[in-house]
């Protein structure tokens, strides 16, 4: 496993946001492949790859391959039951209507074999298929699995389960692709025990390891909003070096740069909100190139692209704007 000192910026598209936004997932990747990305997250989504048991559709997904090798994009392609985008954990229905798929005080794994089966079943099909993509460098196994959140419906997986797909995937994989696990830093002083125990699963199990940051959101349902303290950003930077002293890619896997707003899936009936700025993006990213983080991947470029459609440009040229700095960054 190597290190890497060499700054990227990026972006997850997510063709299910596309959908919410009411956006052509195609139209808005190419004009998002236009920013001046260098590196992309895909999400590859259950339900739509399996709508039916055993029966498996990429042709989404491999449009968006497709379009990166000739954008000349670095993939890293999510993988799992829990990828980014709500409601996080994408189960197809047929699946999701005859098991157990809810909430419970133990991992969704050791309280359904069922889901376990068909998960692995699943993602064995999308590596065997995708491998061989020639823009994919990085698989990330499941998106913040071992996180309890009230937005996954309290859903969760256990070490145990993650580090099995981990090994199935690395038995898969090609020798030249590497390995992602994402976990979180919760506002607003970083200093969660959950949080620190994925974060050394994390790094004991992958070649890079992505936290993602945001730093204004709602407290629940109320209007009232919670930002990182000094704590958070010590928390955040103990990591790098942490990271950076066992050869790990230290990464950002979502930095916010869209709103964050209760009671909104998609905050987009209003012109701007408390929780998120292109001001207060830049900053952020500002913030985290100097605690030496390499690769930053910003949260929300569906919601740029919606008011680039909408005639509104200033999320789309801050962001064109905060991308062009991997280009003079070393």
């Amino acid at each position: 496993m190597g290190s890497s000192s060499r700054l990227l910026l990026g972006t997850t598209f997510s063709q299910l946001q596309c959908h919410y936004l009411g956006l052509d997932y195609r139209a808005a990747f190419k004009a998002i492949c236009s920013l001046g990305i260098k590196r992309v997250r895909l999400c590859a989504y259950w339900h739509e790859l399996e709508p039916q048991p055993n029966a498996f559709h990429f042709t989404t997904l491999d449009w968006l391959l497709d379009t990166c090798a000739v954008q000349g994009l670095e993939v890293v392609l999510a993988v799992g039951m829990k990828v980014p985008r709500w409601p996080e954990f994408h189960f197809p229905a047929w699946l999701r209507d005859g098991v157990e798929t809810g909430a419970g005080i133990l991992p969704l794994d050791q309280r359904s074999p069922a889901v376990v089966e068909a998960a692995l079943r699943m993602l064995e099909a999308v590596v065997t298929h995708a491998r061989y993509a020639p823009a994919l460098r990085y698989w990330q196994v499941e998106n913040e699995p071992l996180t309890r959140l009230q937005i996954t419906g309290g859903r969760f997986l256990s070490q145990t389960f993650v580090a099995q797909e981990v090994a199935l995937v690395r038995r898969l994989a090609l020798p030249t692709q590497k390995l992602l696990l994402t976990g979180s830093i919760a506002l607003p002083w970083g200093q969660a025990t959950a949080d620190q125990q994925a974060f050394q699963f994390c790094l004991e199990q992958a070649d890079a390891v992505g936290i993602n940051v945001y730093s204004k959101v709602p407290l629940g349902q109320l209007p009232v909003y919670l930002q990182p303290r000094p704590s958070f950003w010590r928390r955040l930077q103990h990591w790098q070096v942490l990271l950076t002293t066992h050869c790990r890619e230290a990464w950002i896997a979502e930095a916010q740069a869209e709103p964050w707003e209760p009671r909104r899936l998609v905050a987009v009936d209003k012109l701007s909100y408390p929780s998120a700025s292109p001001q207060q993006a830049t900053a952020l990213v500002q913030k985290l190139i100097a605690l030496n983080y390499s690769t930053i991947l910003l949260w929300g470029c569906e919601y740029w692209y919606w008011h680039y459609r909408q005639g509104r440009t200033f999320w789309w040229q801050a962001m064109q704007q905060l991308l062009a700095v991997s280009e003079t960054v070393e």
